[in-house]
């Protein structure tokens, strides 16, 4: 893989999930399927990136009797791999991993529906399991007992190996005082309630968005 990501993609990756796409399930924090593809479109863009679901195998399924003795009801367990492959702008291979996941689902009165629902769920939590190899803005940091703070917090290729190409030498105490004035003086600018900025972190404003060009 010779592809390459920009300084803006991997600080977008160093960046939590913000707390309103988490959901819990059994007492246990994730971050939806729905929300990873999103993400992963919003940083790599689309078709910079793809998944296919493989290696299916029904494990078991069940009969029995519901609670009340009247109706039939079905369960049944899936197991299913994931590869999730990332591509650079140029459309470089630049990521490719491979997740497995097995599930079964909740007692139902239709067969077909048991296995339809099994099936999904075992194919979106590969698909989660997959993308966590890049990092916080995946949820990497929601196993950390469901911490909200980042786990990664930062890479050596941005900050400390000289020889990253993608190294950027701290500024120097004349410099920084420079910066700091000029960010004094400059007029903030609003957003979207949750753009990414520059450098691929979250830019967070009260104000609506405007429409064109504006993502969360």
């Amino acid at each position: 893989m010779n592809g390459k990501l920009t300084t803006a993609q991997i600080n977008r990756l160093l960046q939590p999930v913000r707390s309103d796409r988490v959901e819990q399930k059994q007492k246990l924090t994730y971050v939806p399927a729905h929300e990873v593809k999103a993400e992963l479109s919003r940083i790599f863009g689309p078709g910079n990136w793809d998944h296919s679901i493989h290696d299916v195998r029904l494990l078991w399924e069940s009969e029995g009797l519901s609670a009340d003795g009247k109706k039939n009801m079905f369960r049944a367990c899936y197991m299913a791999a994931c590869t999730l492959r990332v591509r650079d702008y140029n459309g470089n291979p630049v990521f490719e991993t491979t997740e497995y996941h097995a599930e079964a689902n909740s007692n139902l009165p239709d067969r077909g529906e048991a296995h339809a629902m099994a099936l999904t769920s075992c194919e979106s939590y590969a698909l989660r399991r997959a993308a966590l190899d890049l990092g916080d803005a995946m949820g990497l940091h929601l196993y950390n007992s469901g911490s909200l703070v980042p786990l990664v917090k930062g890479t050596l290729m941005m900050t400390g190996d000289i020889d990253s190409p993608l190294y950027v030498e701290p500024p120097k105490e004349e410099e920084k005082t420079k910066q700091s004035i000029t960010q004094a003086s400059t007029p903030a600018t609003t957003h979207g309630t949750d753009d990414i900025g520059p450098q691929g972190e979250h830019v967070l404003s009260a104000a609506p968005a405007t429409g064109e060009g504006e993502y969360a």
